[in-house]
């Protein structure tokens, strides 16, 4: 600690606090390390060789809980500036970190491994492997307290573990004989809004209460907060049902963690705020960077403190981005690194912390107001510019650099803005996931729905990419039922589904045109693959054969999307539909770079994300760094076109035919003559737009 921090401890119990700018108590924990510096944990090993390995183990202990949130405000009033933050609370004595069996706190036990800082990087961190449990303090209830306490500024940190329904390790301002705190933060965990303290809190102090949860807990508790689909999504469930709750709802303003990736800010008598990282949603982070997060609450529950102490008008957002920005330094490889394990040991980096509590609150980090309603898009509160305006941006900047404002879903070469077409991915993805992990042993039926030549078959492929890269061997088979003469031909093309089995590979299968029509049925398709979907088998020579673990893509060729595929099927008598649709565990719509209908603005940024990735790609030579260098005409060519006859495929056709090749511009000289372009688009409207003033 510093001179500015002072604390009470067990073994000095006369010595009084002094009034203080913030009070830190509540659930003060010693965090017990087992830290194992090796990639191969001995549990790989065989038991008879695991005795022989010589990783220099070691078990760290540190203050946990209300002790670490004191911590970390401690080093924030070393480095303030003005020199002006007093920081008092508890302090776990240090014999309680010398010995895992004094019960005077409770004790928690971990396993600590090394792992890769980030994608695509060797060096390694420290990182929670697994978390093994918690020994409670004797009688469940902390020794510690900071009773004596009076301050300005309150934080609680609640983790359930005997602090909420023990007054008598209580500061005495939470019954008003000493003062009244203007702020209190409350870090709590699961139950939520349950509790002497909260009862207490909730009847005195709920106009001076901001309260942190994660939203984690609130889904323990049955909320109505869905998976990941969306950001426009995930800030409605969670405001709605923060609003929702009598309890949680009658504090000042809610503060809800979304993983490393954003937060949410619900204020009672205001609106809701969203922050977010634009290029992940909740999860997705830290998903790509294996181990287990920790120090996230205690991040935010201190930044949250630290901006009430600084401001009579506390900027709240700024506070949760420097909160979520400590979060993925620590996640990052703030904690010392493994490969110098005897270097100060497995430190919490509480200067770090401070460091950035006290100067960030960006790191990528966007924010934008929750309205009310469940049909709404970041994009028309991000940007006063037009969705064209946009769209010429991503071509020549890249999205990366033209979309730092708003949501964009990249999978592989895919990406997408449109809210509509990335909730659908994103639930099909996360089914397949789930297919994945528990590799059941008959197929997983899906189906995907676009206008010719939207992409329908490359979004799954590039979703296979990613489960390739994890690991999984996967083999695309593809065939085109269009081309089957008869039902007979099916049980061949199962067979070769069969056979992945036996290759130790996962099969992905399309079968495209899978809405075509059979022997002049409409629909006549449908009624074959009952059996397989449901079954897992299918019938060959009269022998009935197990077709094995599966991923079926049903791709349609005559329908743009499943709710016209849906109502043409179930008007067809005989054709299974209602059979064949209850099989499905999912679809998505591909959305292409037409424009779907009137209201539909989003086309031209989907023309404009396909366009640049096909530029990338086929002409390299185009990009100074991220800029892509293209001809004002061309690209309007390209925006602004009212139709491409085959979709995607065209405007592949049209870059493909174009003359790029040692260019470093994309010219009108460059593309294909008029008669070529009829293949793909109105070559009159197209030369028209090229060639218009500017």
């Amino acid at each position: 600690m510093n001179e500015q921090s002072t604390g009470k401890d067990i073994l000095n119990p006369e010595r009084p606090l002094s009034p203080a700018s913030i009070l830190v108590t509540g659930d003060a924990t010693v965090d017990w390390m087992l830290a194992v510096p090796t990639v191969i944990a001995p549990a790989a090993l065989h038991a008879s060789y695991q005795w022989e390995t010589r990783a220099p183990v070691q078990i760290v202990a540190q203050p946990g809980g209300s002790a670490l949130v004191h911590a970390v405000l401690a080093a924030c009033a070393a480095l303030a500036p003005d020199g002006n933050l007093t920081i008092e609370g508890v302090a776990v004595p240090d014999v309680a970190l010398a010995d895992p069996d004094r019960d005077i706190v409770p004790r928690t036990f971990t396993v600590w491994q090394p792992f890769p800082i980030a994608p695509q990087r060797r060096d390694l961190t420290w990182r929670m492997q697994q978390f093994l449990g918690v020994r409670p303090a004797a009688n469940g209830v902390s020794a510690l307290s900071a009773s004596d306490g009076v301050a300005e500024g309150l934080v609680i940190d609640d983790s359930n573990l005997g602090f909420r329904d023990d007054p008598v390790n209580w500061p005495r301002c939470l019954d008003g004989s000493e003062g009244t705190p203007a702020n209190v933060v409350l870090k709590m965990s699961s139950p939520l809004g349950q509790g002497r303290l909260w009862d207490r809190l909730a009847g005195r102090l709920a106009d001076n209460l901001t309260v942190y949860v994660s939203v984690g807990d609130l889904r323990k508790e049955f909320a109505p907060v869905g998976q990941p689909l969306s950001w426009e999504r995930t800030a409605t469930d969670v405001t709605r049902a923060v609003r929702e709750r009598r309890d949680l709802a009658s504090a000042r303003r809610v503060v809800v963690s979304l993983g490393l990736s954003g937060a949410l800010l619900i204020e009672r008598d205001g609106p809701s705020w969203l922050i977010f990282d634009p290029l992940h949603q909740e999860g997705d982070w830290e998903g790509a960077r294996p181990g287990a997060a920790s120090g996230l609450g205690t991040c935010i529950a201190a930044a949250l403190a630290l901006e009430a102490s600084r401001s009579e008008t506390p900027d709240w957002l700024r506070a949760i981005r420097s909160g979520l920005e400590a979060g993925r330094a620590l996640h990052e490889g703030r904690f010392v690194r493994p490969e110098n394990p005897d270097e100060d040991g497995l430190t919490f980096p509480a200067t770090m912390v401070a460091q950035i509590l006290l100067n960030g609150g960006d790191a990528g980090f966007r924010t934008v107001e929750v309205p009310d309603g469940e049909e709404w898009h970041i994009f028309a509160s991000a940007f006063a510019e037009s969705h064209r305006a946009l769209a010429a941006r991503i071509v020549v900047e890249g999205d990366v650099v033209a979309c730092q404002d708003v949501p964009v879903e990249r999978i592989g070469a895919w990406s997408s803005i449109d809210r509509t077409e990335i909730e659908s991915m994103r639930s099909v993805r996360n089914i397949i996931r789930e297919f994945l992990h528990e590799r059941r042993s008959r197929p997983l039926s899906l189906a995907v729905f676009g206008p010719p030549g939207s992409g329908k078959s490359f979004a799954i492929k590039q979703m296979a990419r990613e489960w390739m890269s994890g690991g999984t061997r996967i083999t695309v088979l593809e065939f085109n039922l269009s081309q089957f003469a008869s039902p007979a031909d099916l049980p061949a093309a199962l067979q070769r589904v069969r056979d992945c089995a036996v290759e130790g590979t996962l099969p992905l299968v399309f079968w495209d045109e899978f809405d075509t029509g059979l022997g002049g049925r409409e629909l006549g398709w449908l009624a074959q693959f009952l059996a397989p979907m449901q079954d897992g088998a299918f019938i060959e020579g009269g022998i009935t054969r197990p077709i094995g673990p599966a991923i079926f893509i049903f791709a349609g060729g005559t329908h743009a999307t499943m709710a016209s595929f849906k109502t043409r099927a179930v008007e067809i008598p005989g054709a299974k539909a209602t059979d064949f649709l209850s099989r499905l565990r999912g679809y998505v719509d591909i959305l292409g770079p037409n424009s779907r209908e009137a209201s539909d603005r989003t086309f031209v940024l989907r023309r404009a994300l396909l366009l640049r990735a096909l530029l990338q790609l086929r002409a390299p030579g185009l990009l100074s760094g991220n800029r892509l260098d293209i001809d004002p005409g061309v690209l309007r060519g390209f925006l602004d076109v009212t139709t491409y006859v085959h979709g995607a495929r065209s405007m592949e056709s049209i870059v493909d035919m174009s003359a790029l090749s040692g260019r470093l511009r994309y010219e009108r000289s460059a593309l294909p003559p008029r008669h070529q372009l009829g293949l793909h688009v109105d070559p009159d409207e197209f030369l028209a737009l090229v060639h218009a003033q500017d």
